[in-house]
């Protein structure tokens, strides 16, 4: 267990960019972290990775100091606990739609008295031959980021009270989802679905909640920054893509 840079940065108002990626390609996190983002988003939900590659790519980030951070496939105290087990220092939690799911999250995030994790010599504690298992508890208790995913009319409509839950980091906007939830099905620039981004951010600045969301192609993390968004990531298949068109373009141009 190591201190978490993320939280001092939120603490300082420093902005904090990461890389979403979902597939078991452990060289392309070591890439991000030489490249210089400050986490990587690794993809439970949405892709083909098991806990295993999780493992590795939780490694890969390791190697390069780039804080691992794991969206799990849902909101299950034993699910959050095998994504921890391995070593994620902040694990995304999909699909919250009140207070309630969100503090039963931090719950499952945290040892006891603070929440109901449960204690195994894993990966995440150096295989009980690291620090004394009271301190580990203490630090992991710290330094462990819970963020909830607010990505559905009915979190939209809870959002004063899902922001006001006691334990969770960092609020991540899904816009994907909250279209589709919306009805408008992947119109993330419809005024429905910036009206709720826009209520979400505005309850955040308001409350001093840290927001997250993905900045899409071509959309400038540093106007997303000043909007006061604290934290933006960018797939990494977006990347290639957009540098994949640029070069090919110019390579055909005349």
């Amino acid at each position: 267990m190591y201190k978490n840079p993320i939280k001092d940065m939120l603490r300082n108002r420093q902005p904090v960019l990461g890389c979403l990626i979902n597939g078991p390609f452990p060289s392309l996190v070591e890439i991000a972290g030489l490249c210089g983002f400050h986490f990587v988003f690794i993809d439970a939900e949405h892709g083909p990775l098991s806990v295993r590659e999780c493992e590795e790519l939780v490694r890969a980030a390791e190697v390069r100091h780039l804080v691992p951070f794991i969206r799990t496939p849902e909101n299950s105290p034993k699910t959050i606990l095998r994504y921890l087990d391995i070593g994620a220092m902040g694990i995304i939690i999909p699909e919250i739609n009140s207070k309630e799911e969100a503090e039963a999250a931090v719950r499952a995030a945290k040892f006891p008295p603070m929440g109901v994790r449960g204690l195994a010599s894993s990966r995440a504690a150096d295989y009980g031959l690291g620090k004394p298992t009271p301190e580990y508890i203490q630090d992991a208790n710290r330094e462990i980021m819970v963020i909830a995913l607010i990505e559905s009319r009915e979190a939209i409509d809870h959002a004063e009270e899902i922001l006001s839950a006691e334990g969770v980091d960092a609020f991540f906007i899904g816009t994907s989802d909250l279209s589709t939830s919306l009805g408008l099905f992947g119109q993330v620039n419809h005024p429905m679905v910036k009206a709720a981004f826009d209520k979400v951010l505005n309850l955040g600045l308001k409350m001093g909640k840290p927001i997250g969301v993905v900045a899409r192609d071509g959309e400038s993390p540093k106007k997303l920054l000043a909007q006061g968004i604290s934290i933006t990531f960018v797939n990494a298949y977006s990347l290639m893509r957009s540098g994949a068109q640029k070069f090919i373009a110019d390579g055909l141009s005349k």
